[in-house]
């Protein structure tokens, strides 16, 4: 980055306070489609409202008369070493957002002291994000059938990564009905029909446009390259297309991973305790509680209100995470309170991301940090292994009437 990048990046990331900032400032930055692409949900976008708005449903219960002046944030997650007990979670798309994509998450993730879960559908190879120092998990969907599957699996044990996700909630690609409507999707042909009709919606976003420009237009996925005939990336089409051999995961794909991967193995794309007890039964390390940021079925349950059910059903065989709705540090907070070890986190680095790169991720980062910090002093928590259901209550639903004095 030059030094008039940097200092624009500085500019535009200097008035970003929290996640709602980021997202105002990564739209001015984002073509419609691009922006619509993260930061939208499926049909009516029911779940996706749900996601938040059931964080803030919940109260804190917090003790007086307590001065903490330095609170515990780090923890240890399945042989992950965390400075707080957040991972930024596996988006595909990544690249288009910035040309740093996944790789700028992975490195802004590294210098904050947690993990990144790399995708399948990445901009780069997994070989080339495997190279960013510190830890990674890597994600794995099915693709076209269950060779291509495995063969990635092997790839990512081969690269290093450290453990598996699973995302067992994409049998078929939720309904984005706004990507349909902006005509996205993030493997477009690069022809002369497909710049007559994006042309008008990216030229208002120059920059965004001579990044992408520069950065070679990457509408491919490389990891789908050595899993075709012809040895060239897969169309998007071909890597959702229903058929007997195209879906997420199945328990049987996750038994064979288990069998086949001997570091940590995590379950991605749990609502409910019976999928929550079958993972356990077949030995999962981990599992994620998540509708997939609301960007799957929608009317699926926000996250936070079935996730004290499944922890409580696995209880300390499994280690529970979660996804979806976090949107402050106050919200790490009431997950971990109500029986998550740790979070994943997605829109956030993807906004930072679009305003200033692996700087920008590391800037929402930190926010989260310091709003986590300043939390658990009000709350007179000292350390995140302290926390449990008892901080936490659900919020009076009834209406209130402001009186004037």
């Amino acid at each position: 980055m030059s030094t008039l990048s940097e200092k624009m990046a500085q500019r535009r990331i200097s008035g970003v306070r929290n996640s709602d900032d980021a997202r105002r400032v990564a739209r001015r930055q984002l073509p419609r489609a691009i922006f619509d692409y993260v930061d939208g949900g499926a049909e009516d976008e029911v779940t996706l409202g749900w996601n938040t708005q059931a964080f803030r449903d919940l109260a804190f219960e917090p003790r007086g008369g307590t001065w903490i002046a330095d609170p515990i944030l780090r923890t240890k997650v399945l042989g992950l070493d965390l400075s707080m007990p957040v991972l930024t979670a596996p988006c595909g798309g990544m690249r288009l957002v910035h040309p740093d994509g996944d790789i700028g998450i992975a490195a802004a993730a590294s210098k904050a002291g947690i993990a990144h879960v790399a995708t399948s559908a990445s901009g780069f190879s997994l070989e080339e994000i495997a190279q960013t120092p510190g830890p990674q998990w890597f994600q794995a969907y099915r693709f076209s059938n269950q060779e291509a599957m495995k063969t990635l699996i092997h790839r990512a044990k081969a690269a290093g990564f450290e453990g598996l996700v699973a995302t067992i909630d994409t049998s078929v690609a939720g309904n984005r009905e706004k990507d349909f409507r902006n005509g996205f999707s993030y493997n477009m042909s690069i022809n002369l029909a497909n710049v007559v009709k994006m042309a008008p919606k990216m030229a208002s976003r120059p920059g965004w446009v001579y990044r992408f420009m520069r950065d070679g237009m990457p509408f491919q996925l490389p990891n789908t390259a050595d899993l075709t005939v012809d040895g060239k990336p897969m169309e998007l089409t071909e890597m959702t297309r229903v058929g007997k051999d195209s879906h997420s995961p199945s328990w049987e794909d996750i038994t064979w991973m288990r069998a086949n991967w001997d570091g940590p193995l995590i379950v991605k794309g749990i609502l409910n305790v019976a999928d929550a007890e079958r993972a356990k039964r077949i030995g999962v390390d981990g599992i994620i509680v998540s509708n997939h940021g609301g960007r799957q079925l929608d009317g699926a349950p926000a996250t936070i209100n079935v996730l004290p059910k499944i922890a409580e059903a696995v209880g300390d065989d499994v280690v529970v995470m979660l996804d979806s709705g976090i949107r402050r540090g106050s919200d790490v907070v009431k997950a971990l309170s109500l029986g998550a070890k740790a979070v994943l986190i997605g829109r956030q680095p993807a906004w930072g991301l679009a305003i200033a790169g692996e700087y920008g991720v590391s800037h929402t980062l930190e926010i989260l940090r310091t709003e986590m910090i300043r939390t658990m002093r009000l709350l007179g928590c000292p350390s995140v292994d302290h926390l449990d259901p008892t901080w936490v209550a659900e919020r009076p639903l009834g209406r209130i009437v402001a009186t004037r004095q």
